[in-house]
């Protein structure tokens, strides 16, 4: 190799591993510029685009480093977004609207999951509850403040029962079920995955007396912390993108995505797959989201859960102003 042809070579070569370096440089802060995010996930099926997205990459590939926080109720959620243990969780919408009404410092963005039917009565056999009237007078499991609890309320009303027809025992979602089987209850208002997990455990002595999906709306609301969105304002968009992502691969891919989120849940993968098919993984709120959110809003002012009635509007700006952004500029992600 002549002299210049060496110095040739070892400026394309000094380039060539400029380049290189560079390039080696740039994604190492690709990975360091994503956002650290802690988000409480509750320990429900209807949350499952939240754990799924995480675990598939698609938070990770809208710019986001996500520490999963297992929560166990919409309490929960709500105590840790206002403590700063979370940046990002869901609540059910009554959750939601006890926190609307309290002025928690969170705001929703989007709709989770829907789908009131993940939501029923299940009844011992040995009670003799073969229709809704027969609950007069019964020991009915059910947490107070909730999707369940207003539907029950409203499914005595349609059946001409008094409030204090029966005998409420407040219970949460994963002890409710021991209520039954040990007898304690009669019969208890809960939410999938342990309506079916607690009839299986019955072999055949319970039953679903009704579901709730036109009494109430399941899911809920995804929310963001107000301090977290002060911080990133223009990453929002891109949370929210995410998140519909993620509804739509679960959406697409049902059986995977049961299969993960029952590692999640530590359940069989046929568990959440029976809850699957009571949700719907669609951002949107419509005119019956809408409904049962103001119907739930009077329902706690009644009960005194919250300290009076309330308009919704007001806490769903941000939420209508992201959607209409996100569906401008990713329309395919609510195919």
């Amino acid at each position: 190799m002549t002299g210049m042809k060496r110095r040739t070579f070892g400026r394309a070569l000094a380039l060539s591993t400029a380049g290189l370096m560079v390039a080696g440089t740039a994604g190492t802060a690709g990975a360091q510029d994503k956002v650290k995010v802690k988000f409480g996930v509750l320990t429900t099926a209807s949350q499952a685009a939240f754990y799924v997205g995480v675990k598939k990459g698609i938070f990770a590939k809208y710019g986001f480093d996500v520490e999963v926080l297992p929560l166990a109720t919409g309490v929960q959620a709500n105590q840790a977004l206002a403590a700063g243990q979370a940046d990002w969780s869901g609540g059910g919408v009554e959750s939601t609207v006890v926190a609307w009404a309290t002025g928690l410092p969170f705001k929703a963005y989007s709709m989770y999951a829907k789908g009131g039917d993940s939501y029923g009565i299940l009844v011992r056999k040995d009670a003799n509850i073969n229709s809704p009237k027969d609950l007069k007078g019964k020991k009915i499991a059910v947490p107070q403040g909730t999707a369940p609890a207003q539907g029950l309320n409203q499914v005595l009303k349609e059946a001409g029962l008094p409030r204090d027809s029966v005998q409420r025992v407040n219970a949460n979602y994963g002890n409710m079920g021991q209520m039954l089987v040990s007898g304690a209850v009669e019969a208890m208002a809960g939410l999938e995955p342990f309506l079916t997990l607690t009839e299986e455990k019955m072999e055949g002595k319970a039953s679903i007396l009704l579901r709730l999906g036109k009494h109430v709306q399941g899911g809920g609301l995804f929310l963001i912390s107000d301090k977290w969105a002060a911080a990133n304002p223009t990453k929002i968009p891109d949370v929210v993108a995410a998140l519909w992502e993620s509804q739509q691969w679960v959406r697409k891919n049902q059986k995977e995505a049961a299969a993960i989120e029952a590692e999640f849940l530590k359940v069989e993968p046929r568990i959440v797959e029976v809850s699957f098919k009571v949700l719907t993984y669609d951002p949107l709120i419509d005119d019956f989201t809408s409904k049962s959110l103001q119907t739930t809003a009077d329902y706690l002012a009644e009960e005194k859960l919250i300290p009076g009635p309330i308009k919704l509007a007001p806490h769903l700006v941000e939420l209508e102003k992201v959607t209409k952004e996100v569906r401008a500029k990713h329309p395919e992600l609510l195919k």
